[in-house]
């Protein structure tokens, strides 16, 4: 039989670029498919298929090629997922699961050896690295062999170890001792997952040390021969440091160099040098938090991220200089291209700058060599070879934003600024450009950052043209200048800080006078699926409509978009079901309570205690762990609370009020409820402060007020310090505002962090009145007071209320020895099923028409 090549009529216009969005697809596919379905044969399988498909006629032959093209990059992604195990022998190194699993990863002492693999983050009190293992020890036993990735966190006991904590860098051999365990899970519902994230980053374990000298370097640690011949076996392995390690740690030290030239032109302390070393060289880590929240609160940060737009100022200020010197264009074109992957390592080789870069780099060898070469089949290709290298790169936001803009920019951009009515073409492509960007990213915007700005259009048409061709060519001379002397750069350093401050005062004053923020919910895939669907009819509508006059595909499309925005708005406009949410902050309170009818009601939000005492400020970190900005505030925006109806503060203890300041920056709060009493500290001052600065209401309750929060709810207050002329009550516990939560037949009982004393007082109150109303059903649930101390929960208390259902929000191994066992006690014998937040992270409750449901995140 004769074989017959198949002659191929039709050829795929951009076989690249289709193929990379099917090798996505494909690894999409791949990471949500159970782990270990495919293999090695499901791949060779494919590529097989594939050339036979090459080769012979076969009917249908394209389809069934771009499925195998799909079928390989999941086999692919599942191949490389199975190899990214722990090795760390984890039944004898480390316990897992404790008696109580949802407690997490319990630690075990341990020594580890081996090579610092990252750059050291110095930051307060705070050493993080990570170290690639070669051996663990436990106890006394021999030294086994481990060669593993760990995330190592180092709390520093004496200010004099930062400066031997800056001396360590990437491919120092050292030996760590401390507690090993596998990161912990998200103890929220939609809450992030460390653990997740570490494991697409290859590290499998947390180390936790206390003071540096847990960290001993090949010397300390062979002085006091607790490897043995172990180490001795690995002085010769470093003896000479391998090529690759060396060359990275010369990349950290020459961006520290750099870094250090932007502190030394610029005032200590203040924003400039942050700001410079993120939007210059990409060195994040001393941008100022509350900077950097109001480039993201005004869709800016992509001018932070290295990307396109830097490589390209790199690219043409290299070509520019090489012409001076008198170069051949070819030459020219050869230099900058050998340049580029230098540039884009001191940048810190983020996904957007390696994509960038090796865009750059398929461009200028094409220009080089003559070649024909299009845009889609060159980020085609690029997106090919980054996700070849690490199929991970594709859950890394600055990957799908970076492919995903620049994609758009280059498809649509032209076309769509032939549909403007502006003649001026210099105006007509900037606008698109901001448009088509904003459009494009908008899905992933609201899936990451829930948030977006109407402002955030003219911002970029603003702002990023000025600090792409004004600030960060200034900042680049400032950088160079620097290097060859501080007087060389303080001219340029000057200049440049007289720029920033007209920067940073119009976006604070953009951030924080901009009536368009809308808080948007994080979608669903199948959303945002739909989203990019409707997107291309109506953009393909939209031109037809221009060129051919036949407006019936954007009739169609236009309304279903509109109808497509609206619902993931308000996904859950049509849900008639209450909850009750006990978040897990933990050792606090933080209540939400979302009504059948979507209103909003937060009782207390946490807090971060501080114990730094005087003269420990150099413990403090440049963006501290806060529970409110960290935790409540970006869950809150992900579940979609537009506005909170009712903020109730049942007393103002920082375990309570602490992360409500974030909480009234960021969101919208109608009224605060709270017991009429003033606390003299910091934070209840800033709080109040904040919210009538916002408009916000303040209001005082006083006990029997009812407060209707919709038409299936309504909040009775039982006890509270209001009712009486305001005061100082340094004291809160006993100012507890006590609510009462009636939702359709559900009842729940929230007590703050009232006392015995109080409990026992609030019973005579009621005994005494002896009118039969005031005699209360039993709760369906009760939130334990002061979060199960000793102090509450008398016997007589829960024998009154007799609850089902105790919910118990506290801290895992908290040093207040919460809850205390009698109080436990206490409540099994009263007959209530006990739900606790230290074991099984948040607790919701939903009311249904029909009763009540329990879930937990753990």
């Amino acid at each position: 039989m004769e074989t017959k090549v198949y002659d191929v009529k039709h050829p795929i216009k951009r076989p690249l670029a289709t193929a990379a969005v099917l090798w996505t697809a494909g690894t999409a596919l791949g990471g949500e498919l159970p782990q270990g379905l495919l293999s090695w044969k499901a791949f060779m399988l494919s590529v097989a298929l594939g050339v036979m498909l090459a080769l012979f006629a076969i009917p249908g032959r394209r389809i069934i090629g771009l499925l195998l093209v799909v079928m390989a990059a999941a086999a692919y992604y599942q191949i490389y997922d199975a190899k990214n195990v722990p090795t760390i022998p984890m039944p004898s190194v480390v316990e897992t699961e404790s008696g109580d699993p949802a407690a997490g990863s319990v630690g075990r002492e341990v020594r580890l050896t081996g090579e610092i693999a990252s750059r050291v983050e110095v930051d307060g009190d705070k050493v993080s690295f990570a170290l690639r293992s070669q051996a663990v020890r436990l106890d006394e036993e021999e030294p086994l062999q481990a060669s593993d990735t760990v995330q190592v966190s180092v709390r520093l006991l004496q200010q004099e170890e930062q400066v031997r904590a800056r001396t360590m860098g990437r491919g120092d051999p050292v030996t760590v001792s401390g507690v090993l365990k596998r990161p912990d899970l998200p103890r929220n519902f939609g809450g992030f997952d460390y653990r997740l994230y570490l494991y697409r980053n290859h590290i499998h374990w947390q180390l936790s040390a206390k003071g540096l000298d847990s960290v001993l370097t090949e010397a300390e640690a062979d002085e006091e021969e607790v490897e043995g011949s172990l180490l001795a076996e690995r002085r010769n392995r470093f003896a000479f440091v391998p090529e690759p390690v060396r060359i990275m740690r010369w990349n950290d030290d020459l961006r520290s160099r750099l870094g250090a030239v932007f502190d030394s032109l610029f005032p200590m302390g203040g924003p400039d040098s942050g700001y410079l070393k993120s939007l210059v060289i990409g060195l994040t880590d001393d941008m100022d938090p509350e900077l950097y929240r109001h480039f993201s609160q005004l869709g800016l940060t992509h001018i932070l991220a290295i990307s396109g737009l830097h490589v390209g100022v790199f690219v043409a200020g290299c070509m520019w200089l090489l012409r001076l010197f008198g170069l051949t264009r070819e030459r020219i074109l050869t230099v900058t291209l050998l340049l580029v992957p230098f540039y884009v390592a001191i940048a810190g080789g983020s996904p957007s700058a390696v994509r960038a870069g090796i865009m750059a780099m398929i461009g200028l060898y094409a220009a080089r060599r003559l070649l024909w070469k299009d845009a889609p089949n060159v980020i085609g290709l690029a997106a090919i070879l980054m996700l070849l290298w690490e199929p991970y790169f594709l859950y890394n936001v600055s990957f799908q934003l970076s492919f995903l803009v620049t994609t758009g920019l280059i498809v649509g951009v032209q076309r769509f600024s032939r549909l403007l009515p502006i003649r001026n073409k210099s105006v007509s492509s900037l606008l698109s450009i901001t448009i088509v960007a904003q459009v494009i990213s908008f899905p992933v915007t609201v899936y990451y950052f829930n948030g977006i700005s109407l402002l955030s259009m003219l911002a970029n048409l603003v702002m990023v043209p000025f600090i792409s061709f004004v600030v960060l060519p200034l900042g680049t001379f400032a950088l160079l200048a620097g290097l060859v002397s501080v007087h060389a750069g303080a001219p340029f350093g000057w200049i440049v800080e007289k720029v920033n401050r007209l920067t940073f005062w119009l976006i604070d004053y953009a951030a924080t006078h901009d009536p368009s923020q809308f808080i948007w919910p994080k979608p669903s895939i199948a959303w945002i699926v739909a989203y990019y669907g409707l997107l291309a009819a109506v953009y393909a509508g939209a031109i037809r409509w221009k060129e051919e006059q036949k407006p019936l595909l954007a009739y169609a499309a236009v309304p279903l978009m509109m109808a497509l925005l609206w619902f993931g708005y308000n996904p859950d406009m049509l849900d008639r079901d209450g909850k009750v949410s006990f978040i897990d902050v933990g050792q606090g309170d933080a209540i939400l309570i979302r009504t059948p009818q979507q209103r909003h009601v937060l009782i207390d939000g946490g807090g971060t205690l501080s114990f730094r005492k005087p003269g420990e400020e150099w413990k403090e970190r440049s963006d501290p762990y806060e529970v409110g900005k960290k935790l409540l505030v970006p869950l809150l925006k992900q579940r979609g609370v537009h506005r909170i109806d009712q903020l109730v503060i049942s007393h103002q203890d920082q375990d309570h009020i602490g992360g409500l300041q974030a909480v009234v920056e960021q969101i919208p709060v109608t009224t605060i409820v709270m017991n009429g009493t003033w606390k003299g500290n910091a934070s209840s001052r800033k709080l109040f402060e904040t919210a009538m600065r916002k408009g916000t209401a303040i209001v005082s309750i006083a006990p029997g007020g009812l407060t209707p929060v919709d038409r299936y709810t309504k909040l009775t207050v039982l006890s509270s310090g209001g009712g009486k002329p305001t005061r100082v009550a340094e004291e809160q516990n006993n100012e507890s505002v006590v609510l009462l939560l009636q939702m359709r037949d559900a009842r729940f009982l929230f007590t703050g962090d009232m006392r015995a004393e109080d409990e026992k007082e609030l019973l005579a109150a009621w005994q005494t009145a002896a009118a039969e109303e005031e005699v209360p059903e039993p709760v369906d649930v009760m939130k334990i007071a002061h979060h199960g101390s000793k102090t509450s929960s008398s016997g007589e208390w829960l024998s009154y209320w007799k609850p089902e259902r105790a919910v118990i929000s506290v801290g895992l191994n908290n040093s207040y020895g919460h809850p205390n066992a009698g109080v436990l006690e206490r409540i099994a014998e009263a007959g209530s099923v006990i739900y606790r937040t230290d074991r099984s992270g948040e607790i919701v409750f939903t009311v249904t028409r029909t009763g009540l449901t329990v879930d937990s995140k753990l």
